[in-house]
């Protein structure tokens, strides 16, 4: 770590990331009031408001004095709007514990494995029986999915903080590197606007089709934000319906597609632009075989050609969106089965979505990439390739940073099946599953996770989820320089 000493200033650093997290820090404290308002179609819940509004009011308040002094932030490096980034979601899902523990009487841990799985759009869940507790927590959950299914910075850029530098190096340190405009915050409001008019539409569409309006908008916030919280233990199955399963693929779909492939859409008023992007492409040249191999497993298992393909489709949209909805029992799917959607959980959405996982363009760049390697042994010495894939030109270091983020990612992934293979005894397929799902932030589970996981298991899933959601590279940043700040006191 020695070398990095030279590059810290930790005096400046606390200073910068202080001022960045106060300001986010309010958008959470004000995200916290929202449930509030359901006491009003539900006032039976008016106990729980306080619940809501202190924990609320106190956010906003120490965001405030945290954030007093972000005008004289001059500059903002990327390794602070990393450190600052990692430290959000780790905070934000800590300040967002009350609820849990107040109402569903849930122990610190697990309170706080439910907020970052809810923040960081997972969905794994520590609660059952979920019929049986009031909205307002229902609500909480779904609406902390919605808010960081397009991530914390980009709802405060939408918002709260100003244009600039330290604006855009948050924005990257998020795992977001898309523009639709060329200013960034335009860019971000854009983004918003758009998930804000997909959610009502799914509301709209679950509503007409039989859904009551609560569960309407929590299973659209949910959806389309790729996060896979339901009201019911049973998810989208509990309501055994055709045309709600519908909804919610196209709902799935749609948030695991790169936000300015909608904006073209809506823009250019072509569906067919819509198709033009190379990662929607590639989600389907993923889920059509997926989907053949999945029905073909649950037929071998005994499950009726029609039935096995509802199943197989549904499923296959869940993982690769990285959403997490299901809509019948996972483990008792067949080894195989259970062995492809972790595949598919392991590439994920597309980049500039709410989707998880390694992402479509980087598998995608990688295939590429071998086909200019084979290029370039055949071509004459001093040929040039031109590293392109549909409009964008990629550099010898963008392939560098693609491979070091698939070996890394395998890496953690690696890790967290052995590890939980040795730990709780079971197949290497279900860790390998659970692992996905939760690096993924995906939400699908074979029944691993539930309260009685032990601690350690418990805090392994909630730094999977942390480390998936930033792309990891911000949470390595984050460690690396927290060490060094602290060997650099202790000197």
């Amino acid at each position: 770590m020695l070398e990095f000493r030279r590059y810290i200033n930790s005096t400046e650093d606390i200073f910068v990331v202080q001022n960045l997290i106060g300001a986010i820090l309010e958008g959470v404290g004000v995200a916290y009031l929202f449930p509030v308002l359901l006491t009003w179609f539900y006032p039976s819940e008016i106990g729980y408001v306080p619940y809501f509004a202190v924990p609320g009011f106190i956010n906003v308040l120490l965001g405030a004095w945290l954030s007093r002094q972000q005008k004289k932030i001059e500059d903002v490096n990327l390794r602070q709007a990393m450190i600052s980034a990692a430290f959000i979601w780790l905070f934000a899902s800590l300040v967002s514990v009350v609820p849990f523990i107040k109402i569903a009487n849930m122990s610190f841990l697990d309170s706080y494995f439910e907020s970052m799985s809810a923040w960081t759009g997972t969905g794994l869940t520590m609660m059952k029986n979920l019929e049986s507790y009031p909205h307002v927590l229902l609500f909480w959950r779904a609406w902390m999915q919605w808010l960081g299914g397009i991530g914390i910075v980009l709802v405060a850029l939408s918002i709260l903080i100003r244009p600039g530098v330290a604006a855009a190096r948050l924005y990257r340190a998020e795992a977001r590197n898309e523009r639709i405009l060329p200013n960034l915050v335009n860019t971000a409001k854009v983004i918003f606007q758009i998930y804000l008019a997909l959610t009502l539409i799914g509301t709209y569409l679950y509503y007409v089709n039989g859904m009551g309006l609560f569960d309407a908008l929590t299973h659209s916030m949910t959806g389309l934000g790729t996060g896979g919280m339901s009201t019911h233990d049973a998810s989208i199955g509990y309501f055994n319906s055709m045309s709600i399963e519908a909804i919610t693929i196209f709902l799935m779909i749609m948030g695991a597609v790169n936000f300015t492939v909608h904006y073209r859409v809506f823009k250019e008023k072509r569906i067919g632009s819509f198709f033009d992007d190379v990662q929607v492409r590639y989600m389907f040249l993923f889920l059509i075989p997926a989907i053949s191999l999945l029905a073909y497993g649950l037929v071998w298992d005994g499950d009726s050609v029609g039935d096995s393909l509802r199943q197989a489709v549904f499923h296959a949209v869940s993982a690769i969106s990285c959403t997490g909805f299901s809509i019948s029992d996972l483990s008792k799917y067949p080894e195989l089965d259970r062995f492809l959607l972790g595949l598919l959980m392991v590439i994920g959405g597309g980049a500039g979505s709410t989707a998880g996982g390694i992402k479509l363009i980087r598998f995608t760049l990688m295939y590429e990439s071998l086909k200019w390697t084979i290029q370039q042994s055949i071509l004459p010495r001093g040929a040039v390739i031109k590293r392109k894939v549909q409009n964008y030109v990629f550099t010898a270091e963008d392939l560098q940073e693609v491979t070091g983020f698939v070996i890394t990612y395998l890496a953690f992934l690696l890790f967290g099946t052995l590890y939980m293979m040795v730990r709780l005894r079971v197949s290497l397929v279900d860790a390998f599953f659970e692992t996905a799902s939760a690096q993924g932030n995906v939400g699908l589970s074979v029944g691993i996770t539930s309260p009685s996981l032990p601690v350690d298991v418990k805090v392994l899933l909630i730094a999977l989820m942390w480390v998936g959601r930033l792309e990891i590279f911000s949470v390595l940043v984050f460690v690396v320089s927290l060490v060094t700040m602290v060997r650099v006191r202790k000197e």
